[in-house]
């Protein structure tokens, strides 16, 4: 049943997954192809080199920070829209299966997609920055990828929950304050004292669609 739920999934989302692929990518190597421009024009590459160490200049993997968030909208939208606009999430939730393993199964599959795409960008992006740089300056860049990978993860998680909400009126409120929460993942610097925070909003997101979700199976407006 898991099985036939992924592959279902995946008929869905399909061309989403291709687009998020090739927007990952494509926004990766521009990046790198701005980076080597600037390197280039910098007096040989050592005055763009010492900005970017010293943070005085503008981190060429900045240009990624919202790719995350815009990943986890296509995936989550294309998985749950059609389904609860034509109300087949209906039809999945009076299968002979657990409704929430049911569910988790759709969760799981999504996460997985995006994790997947994650772990491709940053092989790529690391590929290609130990070109430019030495191992030692990546720290600055992978504090920085975390916390909107994280991001990404309670958006989509937000999405779920959001699409099986019945009521228009509690969507556009829930919408609200996860715009509001979603800030924690953008803030920059050093947010490392923010962690905590960002895994305790993830796995309220995670678990806030059990709740819609029956909301939408009893048909509460």
């Amino acid at each position: 049943m898991a099985l036939h739920l992924f592959y279902k999934e995946w008929l869905k989302t399909k061309w989403f997954v291709l687009a998020s692929l090739v927007l990952g990518v494509g926004t990766i190597l521009y990046a790198f192809i701005g980076l080597n421009s600037n390197i280039i024009n910098a007096d040989g590459g050592s005055n763009y080199v010492f900005e970017w160490f010293t943070q005085a200049g503008r981190p060429h993997y900045g240009i990624f920070k919202n790719i995350p968030f815009i990943i986890a909208l296509l995936i989550g939208g294309s998985q749950y829209l059609p389904e609860v606009l034509q109300k087949k999430i209906k039809l999945t939730l009076h299968l002979p299966l657990n409704e929430i393993v049911m569910l988790y199964t759709m969760v799981l599959y999504g996460f997985l997609m995006i994790l997947s795409l994650m772990v491709i960008f940053m092989i790529l992006f690391f590929t290609i920055d130990l070109y430019f740089f030495p191992v030692e300056m990546h720290i600055m860049a992978i504090n920085a990828f975390l916390p909107w990978i994280l991001g990404g993860f309670t958006t989509y998680f937000f999405v779920a929950m959001i699409a099986m909400e019945p009521s228009w009126k509690f969507r556009c409120l829930y919408a609200i304050v996860v715009y509001e929460l979603l800030d924690i993942y953008l803030l920059g610097g050093n947010v490392s004292n923010l962690y905590v925070l960002m895994i305790i909003v993830l796995v309220i997101a995670s678990l806030g669609m059990i709740y819609t979700a029956n909301r939408f199976k009893i048909g509460e407006k």
